[in-house]
């Protein structure tokens, strides 16, 4: 009776042994098991979600194009000498205002003003002391054989260079009529468009001496 009881005993320690043996053989086989990912859940509207944003780019303006140095015209300044007693005080501004006339016609990026009774060495100082400025002094004088127009009055005009004030050239202003110009002027009586037309004269002598006419 006891050896019988022993054997069942055995057999009941040995089944025991196999039964743990197995399940450590499964857990193990869990364990190395790779575990399946859940499923990502979808995004509930209206509410936010941090790890979603992005930073957005910080926006680079375009680089602007270097804009191109305005090319700077000619200075010149036309200045004219108070006339003789025997001349009219407009027929300096005519002869004037008709070379002003004339260089803003002809150059449209030169940079022109004018001086009203000016001695010559007035006009000389006003180029001397300027970096870039040419200056035109123009002075009428009375004449009884008309040398310079058609009603007795001597136009002349000298040119002085910048920095120095030193003259460059001169000459005389002829009442030549300009192309495009119509004649007699609107208004204007038959001395007034000769000192006119001897101011366009001397300014296209500047303009030629100078060198200007190819550039604008």
């Amino acid at each position: 009776m006891r050896t019988h009881t022993m054997r069942i005993w055995s057999k009941s320690l040995v089944v025991l042994i196999g039964c743990l043996l197995l399940l450590g053989t499964v857990a193990v086989a869990q364990s190395g098991r790779k575990q399946k990912k859940a499923d990502p859940q979808p995004v509930i509207q209206g509410v936010n979600q941090p790890e979603a944003r992005t930073v957005p780019e910080p926006e680079v303006a375009p680089e602007k194009p270097k804009e191109k140095p305005v090319e700077k015209g000619k200075a010149i300044q036309i200045s004219s000498a108070m006339g003789d007693m025997e001349i009219p005080m407009y027929y300096t501004t005519a002869v004037s205002d008709g070379c002003l006339d004339q260089l803003r016609r002809e150059l449209k990026t030169a940079q022109l003003s004018s001086e009203r009774n000016q001695t010559r060495s007035d006009a000389m100082k006003a180029a001397k002391e300027s970096e870039d400025l040419f200056v035109v002094w123009i002075e009428l004088q009375y004449s009884r054989v008309g040398a310079g127009s058609m009603n007795g009055v001597d136009v002349r005009f000298t040119v002085f260079e910048p920095k120095t004030g030193k003259q460059i050239f001169f000459g005389t202003g002829f009442p030549r009529q300009p192309q495009g110009m119509p004649i007699p002027p609107m208004g204007g009586s038959r001395d007034q468009m000769a000192l006119d037309w001897a101011g366009r004269d001397i300014a296209d002598q500047v303009i030629r001496k100078l060198g200007l006419r190819s550039g604008f």
